[in-house]
């Protein structure tokens, strides 16, 4: 378990860590525990947000990989990383499953299958847990690599 003394030192990291590349950073963590993991969910305030984001968020997907390697080395702690930017995910989260349950409705309607065109991971996976718990429709992904789309089908 992560210690509060810890998550000082992890805040100090993630600023030095955000000079370096010259990034002034405020960083607001939170940490909580989910079946014996500690999940650090880590929100960056910058005025540069664009930047550390990217297309499509793969930036920030990089920068959070290399940052749990960082703070792992130095603290020597297993524990799940979210990064976000200026509550960049959190806000495509909340799009998504807004889509995710528009789309279900539309497909419990009509009894036809849609397709969702998000080809991230990220993406497929907010879609499939969003879906899961609906009894009316489920969710499957078909297709490889950059093709690879979730589908909306009607439990028949």
């Amino acid at each position: 378990m992560i210690n509060q003394e810890e998550l000082e030192t992890i805040k100090q990291i993630i600023i030095e860590f955000f000079e370096r590349i010259s990034y002034v950073v405020e960083p607001e963590i939170q940490l909580t525990n989910k079946e014996g993991e500690d999940v650090l969910d880590v929100n960056i305030k910058t005025t540069e947000a664009q930047n550390l984001i990217g297309k499509q968020g793969l930036v920030l997907a990089d920068i959070q990989l290399l940052l749990r390697k960082v703070i792992k080395k130095k603290i020597d702690k297993e524990f799940f990383l979210s990064l976000d930017v200026d509550g960049y995910k959190k806000n495509k989260e909340d799009y998504l499953r807004d889509i995710a349950e528009n789309i279900a409705d539309e497909v419990s309607r009509t009894g036809r299958e849609k397709e969702l065109p998000f080809t991230s991971s990220f993406d497929r996976r907010v879609v499939h847990m969003e879906l899961a718990r609906r009894t009316d429709v489920y969710t499957e992904s078909q297709g490889e690599g950059e093709e690879r789309k979730v589908i909306v089908k009607p439990k028949n």
